[in-house]
């Protein structure tokens, strides 16, 4: 597997840092007035200002996963026009983009498994909480720590995909470019998600979070301590932990449906050129 990543990662800002993390094409087509045209060359371009504008806030997240759904959407509306499917159907690399397709939908599906895993993560880590349990407190800290860095890994497995280079493109293949485009954009900026979900879930099982599994393994000790009140701060951490889960949850949904939907279209496109 790919090393982790570190919990917090620092994304380009400027223009020449921007072009080294990504590349970004020129998605210009002959018909570029065509509203459906327009409006995918605007989500992918949102999507880019998007990600190369970090927060690492839940809601920032949430709005990230929203804005691809919605190039999704727009690509989906590209895919149907005649003249994108004449141009697919007779290029011979439309295979390494239903490839890519395919890849993206897997590691949505995986996203999705890591963060019902957090979900019971954290259910059990309140649970231990409430009841003053350092042994399952202690368990379930380890199984969290073990979710955030495997999802940090399925992040890395994006790196290939965020290089818009690796088709040869011909000069008439604006339609296969821009559908590239709308990929590597979508790869980039999924990273980028799946980061900032670990460093959410990182900043729940922070010093604090440890300075309460050992309190918590102090108690079990010491019986007359059974009684302490449950560490306030860091259960009102994991709950708005639990409710940042959930509403990313739900978008990873939405968009994974998106996801599918296109790869559909495109393998529709395909077999049609049989």
């Amino acid at each position: 597997m790919a090393p982790g990543f570190a919990r917090s990662v620092s994304l380009p800002l400027s223009p020449s840092q921007k072009k080294a993390s990504f590349h970004v094409r020129s998605v210009s087509l002959p018909c570029q007035s065509h509203p459906i045209i327009s409006n995918l060359e605007e989500q992918i371009q949102t999507v880019q200002s998007w990600a190369t504008n970090p927060e690492r806030s839940s809601a920032w997240i949430v709005a990230g996963l929203v804005q691809i759904d919605l190039l999704h959407t727009a690509l989906e509306d590209f895919l149907q026009l005649s003249q994108t499917q004449e141009t697919l159907q007779q290029s011979a690399s439309v295979d390494q983009v239903l490839d890519d397709m395919l890849q993206l939908v897997d590691f949505y599906g995986s996203f999705l498994s890591y963060i019902g895993t957090l979900k019971q993560c954290n259910s059990e880590m309140q649970s231990a909480l409430r009841r003053q349990d350092g042994v399952q407190m202690a368990s379930s800290l380890r199984s969290q720590l073990r979710v955030e860095k495997e999802m940090a890994q399925l992040a890395s497995g994006f790196r290939r995909m965020t290089k818009c280079n690796h088709l040869s493109l011909s000069s008439d293949a604006k339609e296969l470019e821009i559908v590239m485009e709308a990929i590597c954009t979508t790869a980039f900026a999924s990273m980028t998600v799946f980061m900032g979900v670990g460093a959410l879930s990182a900043a729940a099982s922070s010093t604090k979070m440890t300075s309460a599994m050992k309190s918590l393994k102090r108690l079990a000790i010491n019986t007359s301590l059974k009684k302490r009140a449950t560490d306030v701060e860091s259960l009102e951490r994991l709950e708005e932990l639990e409710e940042n889960i959930r509403d990313i949850e739900f978008s990873s949904e939405r968009l994974l449906k998106s996801l599918i939907n296109s790869r559909i279209s495109l393998l529709n496109i395909r077999t049609s050129s049989w």
